[in-house]
């Protein structure tokens, strides 16, 4: 999950002390509901500064302060205030998972994770900190720890949105799309306006090609995030599919000025500039989405395609390969092949002749 220009929202995901929080934006997923807070971030950052003014040692006070800062996306403020707060509470539990909190909002998981264990560890139990292990866990790829947090989240919360969201995650993740569509369902009942399943559900749906379910989904998560990137990469899909390429093309396009990590996004939008004949437009996003598609069929045409349009025949003859690998009755891909290894033969062979030439004029004699 994580890369790039991505703005995701993310929740201040601890009631700490009696005190909770709004959800505030920054680039990671929501991880729990809190109550309403009522009263405004700036009085209550004025009245909690004047409180550390009066009792500075009071760990808990900083704790609080670094998830109203959290909240208000001043993150490395609050990364100060979690520090101290560890500092002075001598590692508590609560003041754990808060830094841990503000860690993995700076893009930090390596650092939050064990912070979060030794939350664990130290006998903190709530829903949102197992939520947060569990993202942590599927940020390093192991469901096994991620779908056993997240179990725990749902045991001590069975209706908390967030525990459900998570635990299609981890479902997707482990390609049971039929389960994951019904705990995205179950978020939603609980959550109706909650944007997150409703994104995974139009790209479940448009995998599965029922363009008109997932045009739903679209449609209602665009108008609760409509500078999601991954939200106008799926509407240019549906574009894609109503034989519209130059309102696609546009979608896919802003898809990737706003996170331009979204494989999906650079291979179609790689795609359709192949199409209108931008060799290195094409071999720029069709490189950008190897790593995700590189056994399409479709990806491996077009980049080879594009490759030897400008001559680079040596990396065209490289992905004809792995066409061929992929599919033996791929057999244009043999024909490709063997004209390639002609150009390249013939692009070779006159600097070959040019040195033997030098060498004969420089009369050198090989004993």
């Amino acid at each position: 999950m994580r890369v790039g220009a991505i703005s995701w929202a993310v929740g201040a995901w601890l009631v700490f002390c009696g005190t909770s929080c709004n959800q505030h934006e920054s680039r990671k997923e929501q991880m729990v509901n809190l109550e309403v807070v009522t009263d405004n971030p700036e009085a209550q950052l004025t009245n909690l500064s004047a409180a550390i003014e009066l009792s500075t040692n009071d760990g808990s006070l900083y704790a609080r302060r670094a998830i109203v800062l959290l909240r208000k996306g001043e993150l490395e403020e609050a990364l100060s205030d979690a520090e101290m707060a560890v500092k002075l509470s001598k590692n508590t539990p609560a003041s754990l998972f808060v830094k841990a909190q503000v860690l993995y909002a700076l893009g930090k998981p390596e650092e939050a994770l064990p912070l979060a264990l030794r939350a664990e560890r130290n006998s903190y139990q709530s829903a949102s900190l197992y939520v947060l292990l569990s993202e942590l866990y599927l940020q390093r790829r192991d469901l096994r720890q991620a779908r056993e947090y997240v179990r725990r989240a749902i045991e001590l919360s069975p209706a908390d949105e967030y525990a459900l969201y998570y635990s299609g995650r981890v479902q997707e993740a482990a390609t049971d799309t039929a389960l994951a569509i019904s705990s995205y369902t179950a978020a939603l009942e609980q959550a109706p306006d909650f944007m997150e399943p409703q994104r995974e559900l139009a790209g479940i749906y448009i995998a599965r090609k029922d363009y008109g379910t997932a045009r739903q989904f679209v449609e209602a998560a665009r108008k609760l995030a409509p500078q999601d990137a991954r939200l106008w990469y799926y509407q240019g899909r549906l574009y894609q599919e109503q034989q519209k390429p130059d309102s696609a093309f546009a979608y896919f396009e802003k898809a990737l000025e706003l996170n331009d990590s979204l494989p999906g996004a650079h291979f179609h939008y790689g795609l359709e500039r192949y199409k209108r004949g931008d060799n290195e437009g094409a071999i720029f996003h069709l490189e950008r989405a190897s790593g995700a598609y590189r056994k399409d069929p479709r990806h491996l045409t077009a980049l080879a395609s594009a490759y030897e349009r400008v001559g680079l025949y040596r990396n065209a003859l490289e992905q004809y390969r792995l066409l061929l690998a992929l599919d033996s009755r791929y057999s244009y891909a043999n024909q490709s092949i063997s004209r390639l290894k002609f150009k390249i033969e013939r692009r070779r062979t006159p600097t070959d002749t040019a040195t033997v030439e030098k060498l004969q004029r420089l009369d050198f004699n090989i004993k």
